[in-house]
């Protein structure tokens, strides 16, 4: 069953801008990748940590706690290919993420000509996508959503059942409840590839859309919704639809039908 391909980068025909909120259901662990951000949340909570400093404090960009862009398209490009791969749907796996051997159900890294439809859409090494994923960042301030509770965590030794070498960390977190905004800019996007956005937004109802570390220790759980969806013309450039409300519901259920009509192998 063949998607359908997009008119391709030297052609602009439509451009998109898909803005979405996404809600904390548990506690999200990022991890800063600088001490002085760590030194700060530790600051900010002010208590109970007994270390110059957390292990994993949440990241700050804009006075703002978030994510990357890239952290964000890494999570819907991984459900979304599994979902494909698992309706027996032509994706390819990229190298960096291949071990030695072949992967079940999926074939080679595409070339640059003839892109699979997670390649065309999310792009792969050596080529751009037509998706662009912006800084997913909290509503509030950064230090009204991190949580004043640090959370220790130990790992245990597999054959003794003690305290693992060097497995005990302090996890300052991002509370439950924030409330982050983030958009999605998108290049001649067709039906298919919005109802395949739409549904990750179904999983990440039932908690299934979980960012950040420590997802396995009950932690990164995110809600998320559409909020709205503008449709641009390229020639000229001009906003031609803007998608809110019931509108926006009955949009994004007719691109959910064309995607699983592709998921169905077209039945």
């Amino acid at each position: 069953m063949a998607f359908e391909r997009m008119p391709g980068f030297h052609k602009l025909v439509s451009l998109w801008r898909i803005e979405y909120r996404a809600v904390a259901k548990e506690p999200i662990a990022t991890n800063a990748l600088d001490d002085s951000t760590k030194q700060l949340a530790a600051r900010i909570v002010g208590k109970g940590i007994k270390k110059l400093e957390p292990d994993i404090a949440p990241i700050i960009y804009e006075g703002k706690a978030g994510f990357s862009g890239n952290a964000v398209k890494g999570v819907f490009r991984h459900l979304i290919s599994a979902q494909l791969t698992a309706a027996g749907l032509p994706v390819c796996v990229q190298k960096v993420k291949a071990s030695e051997g072949e992967v079940k159900g999926r074939r080679e890294q595409c070339p640059p000509d003839n892109p699979c439809f997670m390649c065309t859409w999310f792009g792969t090494q050596s080529r751009q996508g037509a998706l662009h994923f912006d800084f997913l960042l909290s509503v509030k301030p950064y230090k009204e959503v991190i949580s004043k509770d640090p959370l220790p965590m130990i790992a245990l030794d597999d054959e003794t059942l003690g305290v693992a070498k060097g497995a005990f960390a302090v996890v300052i977190s991002i509370k439950p409840g924030t409330e982050f905004q983030g958009m999605i800019r998108g290049e001649n996007l067709s039906s298919e590839i919005i109802g395949a956005i739409a549904e990750v937004v179904e999983m990440s109802k039932e908690g299934f859309f979980k960012l950040g570390g420590l997802k396995t220790r009950g932690f990164g759980a995110m809600e998320l919704e559409i909020t709205s969806i503008k449709e641009y013309s390229a020639t000229p450039f001009k906003l031609k639809k803007q998608y809110e409300g019931k509108e926006l519901k009955k949009f994004l259920g007719e691109c959910k039908a064309t995607y699983h009509w592709l998921l169905g192998g077209g039945r």
